[in-house]
């Protein structure tokens, strides 16, 4: 089963700047809300930093920080509200950021994670009397991150933003904007101008055509090129009963409208569409030609929509120009003469049209219909009939008002009627549907849910996500070395978050910071008191260490008055149990497990730990092709008839013993023999950890190879200089198999020079064979004569002198550079 995890949309919302590549590190900070433009050098308006930006030095109150002539420039605005007396006109490549909209003490409700997500604070409105935004001057790039525009008005085209390169907006809202012409959110008129919109907001924009979107349709009577994706975002009461349509594309345009709620907007009942992408004029067969405003080379695909509830004669209007994918959509429950209106009649016996219908749900008769070839409706397609449904509040919740729950966002909920005709569920999973839900929630799994196939979470139709607890199969684990992957990170991470506690270097992240550290002071404490021969330690925590161990839970979603909530796991809130199945080779089933082994495996839940054990009692290591089995189930405490199974399937490994580096130092001339226990640096802890004992039924087993006379031999030497040193050791036989043909010692290893007035250094290898037989990494003993460091008579002041740094030095200098984080 994939990870449920928190969606790369939500990280960018909450914490990142969505910068380019080339864009400037630093940021001019705006530190008025006034509409100022070079009158007062004491503060840095939107305006004027946008000058400083274009010209490269200072203007105004703003300070330039960034002379470069390629890179995107970044603008820094606070939280409140910046008035403009006139439209803004960027001439250089800019990036416009708001107050970042994040709490960073509490973690967010949707992905169960620091920061929580707020409410935008940072405004930016034209009162009503201007166009906010000109990049047809300079056709440069304009980038908006958490910044609501509000209330543009213009006798022309765009109310807020006229478009003259790429526009890209992250949680951006566009609020009541008007335009006398078209585009009365935006329009588009560079012949390239590209526009991308994630998890933002777009509401009450009016104009007599294209409410919200419109373009350009030729440039030099070539059609205009441009991608437009709009994603996560709720498009709500936009339009007027004059208006002729909301989004209208023409040109050449590569659409993509995934994950969006488009609802309650209004256009002409008579002749208004809601979304149009038609050539209108010869809108037949004829490929790109120019009497038609639409190229038969574009494309506008739908994938997870909510359209619903909006007023118009048509929500979808269409001709045979250009390809069309639907997907997964709701596009039903609209005021109107037709849902889907094919532009030339009825649609039914046309051909070639290019319209590809996949498990959505539309009424395909009756009232709204969705008029489509009858081709694109062959007798076994995957499409769902609401025709019969007339009440859309039977598949779907009221509209939600926004709030962190929704994101912030106004959407829809989908209701689990458990009926054929519900939106939840329809059986496809993987990449058909969006991977993510409007709120940014991961939406569907792949995987078998071997105990309870019919609990996985498959697509959902619509914009929004419909989560219930699964209980995630882990396939293919084994136990890692209990010292190296397991205690010595905890240690780590410990020792890290401690030091961050004590001396914070951020203060948006004490608060996770102070969480860390109990978590894994938890671990190490609970770990130690826990440890057991080669077990696996599963959590069901996301973040911990390590990742590879973890199953992941999809949340339960809880509905309460109204409004939903994701019920993450937490030890309060849900009872784990696990019991060991046994062992074998399993395929679509687990009724063929050969229960024979099951004394010998243990498999528990333990409450301190919160992680699964599991182990055996015995040393036997697993076969290949065969695994081990266990059953786990988790249970909502506050309704325990929701839960969940999870099949664990796992294989016991020897991990091998670790061998540490170490010397010997001879005083020079004195020809000395030393004596070394290499055992005293090399230990079997990856599988009994940190003393740890061997299996329950074996407790003392030994931690180094014995022979069958019952002799511990278990150190083999490698790459000795025979010239140089000799070696020899209390006892020495043959190696285990398959080194056999070797030979190994045991006890001390005595070392001595052979040339008394050696003055250099040598070194030899070794590895050790733990109670089974299994080796070692290579580790090194250097053998240091004093001739190279105390004893060493040649002049030291010879060479480049006291001002000189080596090599060391150089990296004491990179250390004191590098940052304190890095990824967990």
């Amino acid at each position: 089963m994939k990870n449920y995890k928190k969606a790369a949309l939500a990280t960018m919302v909450l914490a990142a700047m969505p910068l380019l590549a080339a864009t400037s590190n630093t940021a001019i900070k705006v530190t008025t809300f006034a509409d100022e433009n070079g009158e007062n050098n004491n503060a840095c308006s939107l305006r004027e930093a946008l000058k400083t930006a274009a010209d490269r030095r200072s203007y105004g109150g703003c300070t330039v920080v960034d002379i470069t002539s390629v890179s995107t420039k970044v603008i820094q605005l606070e939280a409140g509200t910046y008035s403009l007396d006139k439209e803004l006109a960027p001439e250089v490549n800019v990036s416009i950021l708001g107050k970042t909209p994040a709490d960073w003490t509490r973690k967010s409700i949707i992905i169960n994670d620091y920061p929580a997500q707020t409410n935008l604070e940072t405004i930016i409105t034209a009162k009503n009397a201007t166009r906010l935004f000109n990049t047809t001057v300079g056709n440069r790039f304009l980038g908006l991150t958490h910044i609501i525009l509000k209330d543009g008005n213009t006798s022309d085209r765009g109310g807020a933003i006229y478009a003259g390169a790429d526009v890209n907006l992250l949680n951006t809202q566009i609020l009541n904007s008007q335009a006398a012409k078209e585009g009365g959110a935006i329009f588009m008129a560079g012949p390239f101008a590209s526009l991308t919109i994630n998890h933002s907001l777009i509401q009450g924009n009016q104009a007599p055509k294209a409410s919200v979107i419109a373009m350009s349709c030729f440039n030099d009577n070539v059609y205009s090129k441009r991608k437009i994706d709009i994603a996560t975002s709720s498009l709500i009461g936009n339009g007027s009963n004059a208006s002729s349509s909301m989004l209208e594309f023409c040109g050449e345009p590569d659409v993509n409208l995934s994950t969006n709620t488009i609802a309650k907007n209004i256009a002409s009942l008579t002749n208004g569409s809601i979304i149009k992408f038609t050539g209108d004029t010869k809108a037949g067969t004829e490929t790109n030609n120019t009497s038609s405003i639409l190229s038969d080379a574009s494309i506008l695909t739908l994938n997870s929509n909510t359209i619903v509830e909006n007023t118009a004669n048509t929500s979808f209007l269409y001709d045979k120009m250009g390809l069309k994918a639907l997907s997964f959509n709701l596009l039903a429950y609209n005021i109107g003469t037709n849902a889907c209106r094919y532009l030339l009649g009825p649609a039914a016996d046309e051909k070639a049209v290019g319209v590809g219908l996949v498990y959505n749900a539309l009424a395909l008769v009756g009232a709204n219909k969705c008029d489509v070839p009858t081709a694109s409706l062959p007798t076994d397609h995957t499409n769902i009939d609401v025709s019969g449904i007339n009440d859309v509040r039977t598949l779907l919740s009221p509209l939600q008002t926004a709030s962190e729950a929704t994101a912030f966002l106004p959407i829809y909920y989908p209701k689990n009627n458990n009926t054929n005709n519900d939106l939840v569920n329809v059986g496809l999973s993987g990449a058909e549907c969006s991977a993510n839900d409007q709120r940014g929630i991961f939406r569907n799994t792949t995987n078998t849910l071997y105990f309870d196939p019919t609990a996985n979470n498959t697509c959902d139709i619509g914009a929004v996500e419909l989560m219930k607890l699964a209980a995630a199969d882990k396939a293919d684990i084994s136990n890692k070395s209990l010292k190296l992957e397991l205690t010595d990170p905890y240690k780590m991470q410990f020792d890290r978050f401690d030091a961050l506690v004590k001396n914070p270097d951020d203060p948006n992240l004490i608060a996770s910071d102070k969480e860390q550290l109990a978590l894994y002071k938890n671990l190490v404490e609970n770990t130690k008191t826990n440890l057991h021969y080669r077990a696996i330690y599963i959590n069901l925590k996301k973040n911990v260490i390590p990742a590879s161990q973890a199953v992941s839970l999809l949340p339960q979603e809880i509905e309460q008055d109204g409004e939903h909530r994701l019920k993450f796991y937490s030890k309060d809130s849900y009872t784990v149990t696990a019991e060991p199945l046994g062992r074998g080779q399993i395929n679509d089933s687990v009724t063929n497990i050969d229960t024979g082994d099951k004394e010998n495996l243990v498999c528990e839940w333990n409450a301190d730990l919160e992680q699964i054990i599991f182990y055996r009692k015995d040393d036997v290591i697993t076969q290949a092709g065969d695994k081990v089995f266990c059953k786990y189930t988790i249970q909502l405490n506050s309704d325990p008839t929701i839960k969940s199974s999870g099949l664990i399937q796992a294989a016991f490994v020897n991990i091998a013993p670790e061998a540490k580096n170490t010397s010997l130092t001879f005083k020079y001339q004195k020809h000395e023999k030393k004596v070394l226990n290499l055992l005293d640096f090399a230990n079997d802890e990856g599988d009994t950890g940190e003393g740890g004992a061997g299996p329950v039924n074996k407790p003392n087993k030994p931690k180094f190879w014995k022979n069958a006379d019952g002799v511990e031999l278990p150190i083999r030497l490698i790459d000795v200089p025979e010239t140089n040193l000799v070696i020899t050791a209390d006892r020495q036989g043959a190696c285990p198999e398959p080194d056999q043909e070797e030979t190994c010692y045991g006890g001390n290893i005595y070392v001595q020079e052979k040339n008394t007035f050696n003055p250099f250094n040598f070194n030899f290898k070794y590895k050790v064979y733990d109670a089974d037989g299994l080796a070692s990494n290579e580790a090194t003993v250097n053998t240091i004569s004093t001739a190279t460091t105390t004893d060493d008579t040649r002049n030291a002041s010879g060479g480049s002198g006291g001002g000189s740094i080596n090599m060391f030095g150089l990296f004491g200098l990179f250390g004191l550079l590098a940052y304190r984080r890095f990824k967990k």
